[in-house]
């Protein structure tokens, strides 16, 4: 997974997004509160039905709604350095960070043994674990597979989630990063 000047990343959502606001963006996410992104169209499309579900609970679209929209970024490397961090794989660090994002007061435990360079980055890349995955985070976390910290435990619970079929994911997470992002266009998707 490479970050390069000129790429283009894709945000699916049940609205297009021509302005980033970091305030709009969720906590509890993988990589915690920023602003994701893909370079998969496909999975920016799946990400369009998941969004247009959870606006019409909040009351934010129509039930009438059946349509969303992948929104285009280019990304552009600033003159200032980014912190960006990568997890190169679905690995233990990576799952016990999303944990602690996804839990955190389940993942209590996890306090210290993640990097904590982690949190200090502008941008984190690594792969998906998308909603599908919830049950088995919570699972691990619950201790249903053994110790959270233990080898076996981790290792199992990163066998569960299949990572070999995750697409990866960019978070920006500062205006710092924010800032390399230029809209390019906005495409409407019937779901």
């Amino acid at each position: 997974m490479t970050l390069s000047d000129g790429m283009l990343l894709y945000h699916g959502s049940y609205t297009m997004v021509e302005e980033i606001s970091l305030t709009m963006c969720s906590k509890g996410k993988d990589f915690g509160r920023g602003f994701y992104l893909t370079s998969s169209i496909e999975q920016a499309q799946s990400f369009i039905r998941t969004s247009l579900k959870k606006a019409k609970r909040l009351g934010n679209a129509p039930d009438s709604q059946t349509f969303g929209y992948i929104t285009v970024f280019r990304y552009q490397e600033s003159e200032g350095d980014q912190s960006i961090y990568r997890f190169d794989e679905a690995n233990r660090e990576w799952l016990w960070f999303i944990s602690q994002n996804r839990r955190e007061k389940l993942a209590e435990v996890l306090t210290g043994v993640v990097d904590p360079n982690i949190n200090k980055s502008d941008i984190i890349i690594g792969k998906i674990a998308n909603d599908t995955t919830n049950p088995v985070i919570t699972a691990y976390l619950n201790g249903l597979y053994g110790d959270i910290l233990s080898e076996a435990a981790t290792d199992f619970a990163i066998k569960q989630l299949m990572p070999e079929h995750l697409i990866d994911q960019y978070c920006f997470l500062t205006e710092k990063a924010i800032k390399c992002l230029k809209f390019q266009e906005a495409v409407r998707y019937d779901i």
